[in-house]
């Protein structure tokens, strides 16, 4: 029995991991395609960026429905709400990107400061990293914050790019070291 349920974790870890993987990849690919396409409609950056934004949302909140018991998914649903009301302001409010994807960061930066504290808790060795890259995250949300709208396309570029680097990075090892969070 116990056996079930620690394998039904795992298979909603692998699933959720592999969810942040995918939308991780995407930001990479699009942060360079605004990197290297700087003439780039910001009304279309805006509108992808908005569905990666609820499409992170939407993960999220499938996440904390399905968490098994992870505890590290518990706030979750907070994360998922706010990335949604984020990615329908990027979408519905497109001249107003660098704000919505810099609330972004800070939800997201929030996330992993949470997710660091909460690896802390655990003895986790990774925590620090995990607590940086959520300053890290902040500090990329306040560069957004006060760029122009003539940089709008290249600072949203490489704000996708450096998170889904970061991000992919942090899954990778958060599934490497996994056993201490759902066993």
């Amino acid at each position: 029995m116990l056996e079930k349920i620690f394998g039904n974790v795992k298979g909603i870890f692998n699933t959720i991991t592999i969810i942040d993987l995918i939308i991780s990849a995407i930001c990479v690919l699009f942060g360079i395609i605004c990197f290297s396409i700087q003439t780039m409609n910001p009304i279309v950056v805006a509108v992808i960026t908005g569905l990666l934004l609820i499409g992170n949302g939407v993960s999220s909140l499938i996440s904390y429905i399905r968490r098994g018991g992870i505890v590290l998914f518990n706030l979750n649903i907070i994360f998922g709400i706010l990335l949604i009301i984020v990615g329908l302001v990027a979408l519905f409010l497109n001249y107003h990107l660098a704000i919505g994807l810099g609330i972004y960061l800070i939800v997201v930066g929030a996330q992993k400061i949470f997710y660091g504290i909460e690896f802390k808790k655990f003895n986790e060795s990774s925590w620090l990293v995990t607590l940086v890259i959520g300053i890290l995250f902040m500090i990329i949300a306040i560069i957004l914050f006060f760029t122009s709208k003539d940089n709008v396309v290249i600072v949203t570029g490489i704000a996708l790019l450096g998170y889904g680097i970061i991000n992919f990075v942090n899954t990778i090892l958060l599934r490497r070291r996994s056993s201490y969070f759902i066993a």
